[in-house]
């Protein structure tokens, strides 16, 4: 079901976080410290995600019971106060981490910032009033808001079927995900998770191949699927949610 992306209540962020913080990959999953009031750890920066999450278990320790709680968050040099977050039962989706997620947080919080993701060495900055970059290095692609989450147009080939479609940014899997494709080699038999990959995703004008690939649900629904980390830990990443525009940089242009 197609939804806006709902704002989170925001008041007056106090700086830019030019400076940004420290990220990493775990399980192929973008990784972030942040406190969302007293509680302090590790969260999922998953921009595919239309609504910030709170673990249920950790927000019930910390003394917050309500189902949308609200509180002073801090990420990437950020001050955000009144950020609200949903309260959730996340750990189906976080047990296998080697740290323990508190939280994901989502789209309609990273919407107020250009997000800024540089792979190697990971940092996540979160930047106010950021332009497009003007370089031959920089691939620029229109974002579109599907379904609460920024999305950019790709195409994606199993071998079989060529599928072009609206593909959500996602930041919390390494693995992309095309609704009903076929992988480029077959599932072994008894195999309960297999690897597999996608014979070709075209992103900005750029074939990835043998691309890791979850194929999950069908097709039918606005969103073709979503591309994941193994794409876009390639280059460096600047989303700008508000304004609907991504921008990819060679590292090499990046100053890597």
């Amino acid at each position: 079901m197609a939804t806006r992306i709902a704002l989170a209540a925001i008041v007056a962020p106090a700086s830019s976080g030019a400076a940004g913080t420290r990220c990493w990959i775990d399980h192929g999953a973008l990784v972030a410290p942040a406190a969302f009031g007293d509680i302090a750890g590790d969260f999922l920066i998953d921009l595919a995600a239309p609504v910030s999450q709170i673990d249920a278990g950790r927000a019930a320790a910390d003394g917050q019971e309500a189902d949308r709680p609200v509180g002073a968050l801090y990420l990437a040099g950020v001050h955000l106060s009144g950020a609200r977050f949903q309260s959730a039962e996340l750990d189906a989706r976080t047990r296998g981490f080697d740290t323990v997620i508190n939280g994901v947080i989502g789209a309609d919080i990273l919407s107020h910032y250009v997000v800024e993701i540089t792979p190697s060495p990971c940092r996540l900055r979160l930047l106010r009033g950021a332009g497009v970059r003007a370089s031959k290095r920089v691939t620029r692609l229109k974002v579109r808001i599907v379904e609460g989450v920024p999305a950019i147009a790709a195409t994606a080939v199993d071998g079989v079927r060529v599928r072009p479609g609206l593909y959500a940014i996602d930041t919390a899997h390494w693995t992309s995900r095309v609704a009903a494709a076929r992988p480029s080699k077959p599932i072994p038999e008894g195999a309960a998770e297999a690897p597999l990959r996608l014979r070709g995703l075209e992103v900005g004008g750029r074939l990835y191949e043998q691309v890791p690939t979850r194929i999950e649900g069908s097709p039918g629904g606005r969103l073709a699927g979503e591309v994941g980390m193994a794409v876009w830990s390639r280059d460096e990443m600047r989303v700008n949610i508000q304004q609907r525009w991504l921008e990819l940089t060679a590292l090499r242009d990046a100053g890597l």
